[in-house]
């Protein structure tokens, strides 16, 4: 375990934020890559690294982005050029995500349970990317084919097309979201297996649940969907839940059935829990949610990934404190922030690496 230690506002996120960019190639928070630049580099041009290295024969991951100074000022990222390399090759982001493995957890996490469905999806899609690189090439072919379709029916709209011109993009849609929905009820599936009892071990008595609930005719939430979701199944009923919304998109103009519109569902003792959920409950059902993303990305992928918490602890009462650094004892790396080192037991500070984080300065505090 290493521990950051530092007042808010002096780059512990920051640090944490850089560590995560090697697993899914692009900031959890920022909009674009100009916002990752200090604005002090951004005034005199330069480049920000970020290096993981493995174990000997493991992979060197490393993403760099190099700021011109002739853009400095500028909101448009010219300029700006990110760099993926794996072992010193550069890679495209669907290449690069995969072969690094970090959980990340921090503050607006809480947005898992309380936020919308699109949140979730995206909390999914990136743990499956993580554990499976197939996948988001997946998710960016889905991506395009959408984008081609909901043209399509807005030409169709304006009778500038027919109807049967739907026929191919109908099928493409079809088999790629099935691939989609595929994964993740498989990765709900290992989820909740390990979330709940984790769930459990934070918890007096209070019962998580988690479910995926996939969009397959346009419905909305509760419709059936079949009871074997295999990928011949999902395309018959993606194909026939395009068929039977046809007349709704082609006056709305955009894709109403699809992966796309997908929710994990979460419950806490039956109640929806972005409803019934109090701040602390949500805190635990996120960081339950956290350490099971750990196992499964470990059994998927057979690597211990890399645990960046981000202020974990500030909320949790010492016994749930207790719980939560007994449970990360189990992974070889664990990287925490905290304003306070007292919030680390004597115990597990004694086995930690603890730095101290000032103005955006990290220093090995002194023993």
């Amino acid at each position: 375990m290493t521990v950051f230690q530092g007042a808010n506002g002096h780059g512990k996120s920051n640090l944490l934020e850089a560590v995560y960019m090697l697993a899914i190639a692009k900031s959890p928070r920022a909009s674009s890559d100009r916002e990752l630049i200090n604005w002090q580099i951004g005034e005199a041009g330069g480049h920000v690294q970020v290096l993981g290295v493995g174990r000997e024969g493991d992979e060197t991951v490393q993403a760099q982005l190099d700021f011109d100074v002739a853009a400095a000022g500028t909101d448009s990222g010219a300029g700006l050029r990110k760099a993926l390399r794996l072992n010193g090759i550069v890679r495209s982001s669907g290449d690069f995500v995969g072969h690094f493995n970090v959980v990340f957890f921090e503050a607006d996490d809480l947005e898992i349970v309380y936020g919308p469905p699109s949140t979730r999806r995206r909390y999914l899609d990136i743990l499956i990317s993580q554990s499976r690189p197939s996948y988001l090439k997946s998710l960016q072919r889905y991506s395009k084919v959408m984008t081609q379709r909901n043209h399509l029916l807005r030409r169709v709209r304006e009778g500038s097309a027919e109807p049967d011109e739907m026929a191919f993009w109908d099928e493409r849609l079809a088999y790629e979201g099935a691939e989609i929905v595929h994964e993740r009820d498989q990765t709900v599936r290992k989820l909740r297996e390990a979330a709940v009892p984790a769930h459990a071990a934070l918890t007096d008595g209070h019962e998580l649940g988690l479910s995926y609930e996939p969009q397959l005719t346009g419905s909305g939430p509760g419709e059936n969907p079949p009871q074997q979701l295999t990928h011949p199944a999902l395309v018959t009923a993606l194909t026939q839940g395009l068929k039977h919304a046809r007349r709704r998109e082609i006056a709305q103009g955009v894709t109403v059935v699809g992966p796309h519109r997908d929710d994990l569902a979460i419950s806490i003792s039956g109640q929806p829990a972005g409803s019934f959920a109090s701040r602390g409950e949500a805190r635990v059902i996120a960081l339950a949610l956290k350490m099971a993303e750990a196992r499964v990305v470990r059994s998927l992928t057979g690597r211990n990934p890399v645990l960046a918490l981000d202020d974990i602890l500030s909320e949790l009462d010492p016994g749930r404190r207790r719980l939560v650094l007994e449970s990360l004892s189990a992974y070889e790396q664990v990287l925490l922030t905290t304003a306070e080192t007292e919030a680390v037991s004597p115990e597990f500070l004694e086995g930690a690496a603890v730095y101290r984080v000032q103005e955006g300065k990290v220093t090995r505090a002194a023993d």
